[in-house]
């Protein structure tokens, strides 16, 4: 996947040479990490790359484990603890990875229970690996930078894989959404979001003036993580990312009173919409699915699709969500307090479904689709509470504390995103929770 990343027509050898020295801790000021770092940067920097491995989908589980085990290794165990009491935060996450499997075990559907806790296994596993360490300044933007590089080179890959296939089948739309990003296994969704990360890296490492930022690079890098995540057209992805641009330019204009540079941020951010929109157009279809969102229980219409004509009797992303989130808040009402347990709140979902004779939902055994509701409804108010309060609330008043703007912007990006997805019923997005909600963590230097 590097190799995609270093294509000798956009980039010179002595400029790929300068990247490869740099992720691989080969240039001078890497001399600063000690040997546990660079050990630790170098499990963690496997486990990025293995995010994206094509064909072998279980290896950043391999790596989730490593980096775990080597977590025992990096401090001692009295050196956890004391920094595990000071960060609350910390606590919590783990807190509610045990209420889950608390309720696992006490549903009725105890099989499908246990399946939901192994989903959520990497809320327990990375924050007691992450969560636990003091990760130094030097440390941490190199872990920043190697994630935004892992994740350039990904899109890379996957662009010239789609390319390929829109070519060889003459089809266009293997260029958008779930086919651009099948290659790396990924749901269009968690592309998206890994992609807003990375473009939130890379912007935090250049207003840092980080060395480990090639200019020359960044800009064909930006370009092909920009272009990537349009065609992945993931609504809410689309909707963070340029919301996050807008007020990153109107900051820029008001604290530093450069209002030139500023209004051209965004006008070169409108104009670029523009030239995507015009050379891309099946992505306004998502976006058009918004106008449409009244529903009937018993439709049983086709379902929509970016690749055909968009029509009031179809269902969509929207109408169905507001289907789902109906039926879900019934459900949540009746279990407000304890919620159903995760093993049972399917079987509850799906027989509110057949209340209402919501004909697809049953038959597409729709989750929630709404991260928030889920964890309401399938652990009642307490495990909601645990949950707002330990991924959110602590994290942002931490950084808040310390003046942590890329932390709160990524922070911001998930609490965004899970108000239209149910993170939690996939092991990928435990484990973007996990990781990055714990680095967030772990980089904030212990009180004296």
């Amino acid at each position: 996947m590097l190799f995609f990343f270093l294509l000798p027509n956009s980039f010179t050898f002595a400029q790929n040479s300068q990247i490869l020295k740099t992720i691989l801790l080969r240039d001078f000021s890497a001399q600063v990490l000690t040997s546990k770092e660079k050990i630790l940067y170098f499990l963690l920097l496997f486990f990025f790359f293995a995010l994206y491995m094509p064909g072998i989908s279980w290896l950043y589980n391999v790596a989730m484990w490593l980096f775990f085990v080597y977590s025992f290794f990096f401090n001692t165990l009295t050196e956890k603890w004391a920094l595990l009491k000071r960060r609350k935060e910390i606590i919590l996450m783990l807190s509610f990875f045990l209420l889950n499997l608390i309720s696992a075990l006490l549903s009725s559907n105890q099989k499908e229970g246990i399946a939901f806790a192994g989903f959520r296994i990497g809320l327990l596993v990375i924050p007691l690996a992450i969560g636990t360490l003091y990760i130094k300044p030097n440390l941490k933007d190199r872990i920043i930078f190697a994630f935004a590089v892992a994740t350039a080179c990904a899109a890379t890959g996957s662009i010239i894989w789609a390319l390929f296939q829109s070519v060889k089948y003459h089809d266009a739309s293997l260029l958008y959404n779930d086919n651009l990003s099948v290659i790396l296994n990924l749901q269009s969704i968690y592309f998206a979001m890994m992609i807003n990360l990375a473009i939130f890296s890379f912007v935090y490492l250049l207003v840092k003036k980080s060395g480990l930022i090639n200019k020359s690079l960044l800009a064909p890098a930006l370009l092909i993580l920009f272009v990537v995540h349009f065609l992945l057209a993931s609504r809410i992805g689309i909707i963070i990312l340029y919301s996050a641009i807008f007020i990153f330019a109107t900051q820029h204009i008001i604290r530093n009173r450069k209002i030139l540079e500023g209004v051209t941020l965004i006008m070169g951010l409108l104009l670029g919409i523009f030239l995507l929109l015009k050379f891309f157009p099946k992505t306004i279809n998502r976006f058009k699915e918004l106008t449409y969102t009244k529903f009937d229980f018993k439709s049983e219409g086709k379902e929509s699709h970016f690749n055909v004509a968009l029509t009031a009797d179809q269902w969509n992303g929207a109408n169905v969500r507001m289907a789902v989130w109906q039926c879900a808040w019934a459900v949540t009402k009746n279990n407000l307090l304890f919620g159903t347990g995760i093993g049972d709140k399917m079987d509850v979902l799906r027989k509110e479904y057949a209340k209402n004779q919501f004909t697809v939902g049953v038959k597409t055994n729709r989750n929630v689709h709404n991260n928030y509701l889920d964890v309401w409804m399938s652990l009642g108010l307490v495990g909601f509470i645990i949950f707002l309060i330990g991924f959110f609330i602590l994290p942002v008043f931490r950084c808040l504390q310390t003046n942590d703007w890329y932390g709160i912007a990524i922070i911001a990006a998930f609490m965004l995103a899970l108000f239209s997805e149910s993170y939690m019923d996939r092991t990928m997005g435990n484990t973007l929770l996990g990781f990055f909600l714990a680095f967030i963590s772990s980089y904030k230097k212990p009180s004296q």
